[in-house]
């Protein structure tokens, strides 16, 4: 096992490669236009004290498989999409951190050393709060801010992570603007991808890092999956991540003949709010199964990996745990479902589907995404009809493997499909979804991607004067 290494760029060492080094540097006419809009909206709203502009692409993620499996510390297979967040950024002298939403028009400004709790804000601006009470917890002194302008061609509430985009966009932000106080203050930031994404994983959701106390994320108890995929993905490959040892065990290139296409259901997959409500729920019965099963056997573990890690008949104990020990909040079964599903996609599911992979069996991939699929369904519960109806219509209308992703209770479905029938693949597909779920019509959406990138850092641009 070998974990991840991405080159950093030599002046801001973070662990975000520098895409003017790569030949696939993000900067399709799409990507153009985004970061053209970014760079208006930071010279005419914010004007900002500095005239050099910092830059960074930070792509949604694709969970191919590793459904609720990261806050557990276990393994997942990821990989990062086309499509994204553009940010552009200034230092500031003060600590000010000034926001533009671009493509909604919205603005926002916060003192990043003040803030008191995150929770408070009730819209997109509880990411960047979240970052900036973090990062000020960290340091003896006052932290500088920052003006930033984004805007994104992702769906919003979709699934595709656009969420764990602003943490690690305002992330990179603010550590720009305070990397020498921290360097002065000889307070590490990570460096290394694998523990960047382990880190703003931690201020997401709120737990402790390192000598670092927890404090409150944004309301979710999850896990770095989402960051991981962001920060280490690579062009056109798949990545299994083991979340226990916090390492890479295995990458296969996509083959060409194979692409992606995303069909994004219409119905918001927030996780904040009352969909954060369900996904907690996920989390809180594989804490309670790890609560029950120490008890049961005497044991200290902090997590369901870590137990089936230190148990050779791990399932067979745990049944035993679950059945003796009770839950005031939980019933025997909906522990087992869970423990089950989880112990299946980890140890069983996603070694399958590496191993298919590796050796090009895609019907195989195909057969053991449609388990993982079934589990989602039957032990997790965190699909809706609309994800169940999406991935089910694109094994009928002949994609090689299917799947919904990320937090669940909404979102999108993945479907893996011959790339020569992808154009024809997707009307079919988006007929057949809306002439079923009529009410989805305006918010559905359908669309091919590769596997691209992960965050990347532009070269910065200097604004003229107006």
């Amino acid at each position: 096992m070998t974990s991840t290494q991405i080159k950093t760029t030599g002046h801001f060492p973070t662990g975000v490669p520098d895409a003017a080094e790569s030949s696939n540097l993000p900067q399709g006419s799409e990507k153009r236009r985004l970061f053209a809009a970014a760079q208006l909206a930071i010279s005419s709203q914010l004007k900002p004290q500095t005239k050099s502009i910092d830059r960074w692409f930070v792509p949604g993620r694709l969970e191919f498989m590793g459904k609720h499996t990261d806050y557990c510390r276990g393994r997942s297979i990821l990989g990062a999409i086309d499509r994204g967040f553009c940010f552009c950024v200034a230092s500031r002298s003060d600590s000010r951190l000034r926001m533009v939403d671009v493509e909604n028009g919205l603005s926002a400004e916060l003192d990043i050393n003040t803030v008191t709790d995150p929770a408070l804000h009730k819209d997109w601006t509880v990411y960047p709060a979240t970052v900036a009470r973090r990062l000020a917890g960290m340091a003896p002194m006052p932290l500088r801010g920052a003006d930033v302008a984004f805007i994104s061609n992702l769906p919003p509430a979709a699934g595709l992570s656009s969420s764990s985009c602003l943490i690690v966009g305002f992330y990179l932000a603010l550590a720009r603007s305070n990397l020498e106080l921290f360097a002065t203050h000889n307070i590490a930031l990570p460096q290394d991808p694998l523990e960047l994404g382990d880190f703003l994983g931690c201020i997401e959701s709120g737990r402790s890092w390192r000598e670092h106390s927890a404090d409150k994320g944004v309301g979710t108890h999850g896990g770095s999956q989402d960051h991981t995929a962001i920060l280490c993905s690579r062009p056109g490959q798949l990545a299994e991540f083991d979340f226990f040892d916090s390492c890479q065990i295995a990458a296969v290139a996509l083959p060409d003949h194979l692409t992606f296409v995303i069909g994004v259901s219409g119905v918001s997959a927030h996780k904040t709010g009352s969909a954060g409500a369900a996904y907690n729920q996920a989390s809180r019965r594989a804490a309670t199964c790890v609560k029950l099963w120490n008890h049961f056997s005497q044991r200290k573990e902090k997590s369901l990996e870590s137990l089936f890690r230190s148990e050779p008949e791990g399932m067979d104990m745990a049944r035993r745990a679950l059945e003796e020990q009770k839950s005031d909040e939980f019933s025997v079964q909906s522990l087992l479902s869970r423990l089950e599903q989880y112990h299946a996609e980890c140890h069983v599911l996603i070694p399958a589907a590496t191993a298919a992979m590796q050796r090009g069996d895609w019907m195989e991939v195909g057969r053991v995404v449609d388990e993982s699929q079934r589990l989602a369904e039957t032990c997790l519960h965190n699909q809706v009809p609309h994800t169940q109806h999406l991935a089910a219509s694109a094994r009928r209308l002949g994609a090689v493997a299917a799947s919904a992703f990320g937090a669940g209770f909404g979102g999108a479905v993945w479907a893996l499909v011959e790339s020569a029938q992808a154009d024809l693949f997707i009307p079919n597909w988006r007929e057949n979804y809306i002439s079923t779920f009529h009410r989805q019509n305006q918010n559905a959406l359908f669309f091919k991607t590769g596997l691209g990138l992960p965050a990347s850092e532009l070269p910065p641009i200097e604004l003229t004067a107006r």
